[in-house]
């Protein structure tokens, strides 16, 4: 298990990023973990390169015990709040920050219903 050290100015070493983003599992996840450590880009996960996304906890604990993948990283969930706290500053999320379940129907978000 992986946990941040109480002394670590993330500010510091995440100069662009707001208070809020850095706040975030995924943002910590990307940022720190794997770009700077692993060497995994932003543009390689938009791209889907070296990584895949698991909704189900066994099934990525899984996909590592049967060598299908290498890591699983779990992370605590973006919260409504901070999601919209961010876009507001009109600030960006990593990849897959946003990927909510169950989902809303797209058209009851995004057409007026009478």
């Amino acid at each position: 298990m992986l946990k941040l050290r109480a002394n670590l100015e993330l500010s510091e070493l995440l100069p662009t990023m707001s208070e809020q983003q850095v706040q975030l599992d995924v943002v910590i996840l990307h940022q720190l973990i794997l770009d700077k450590c692993v060497g995994v880009s932003e543009r390689d996960a938009v791209d889907g390169k070296y990584l895949s996304y698991e909704r189900v906890l066994d099934k990525a604990v899984r996909r590592v015990r049967d060598q299908d993948a290498q890591l699983a990283f779990l992370l605590n969930p973006t919260r409504m709040d901070q999601v919209r706290e961010i876009a507001f500053r009109g600030e960006v999320l990593p990849q897959k920050s946003t990927d909510f379940f169950p989902k809303v129907l797209s058209g009851f978000t995004m057409y007026s219903v009478d």
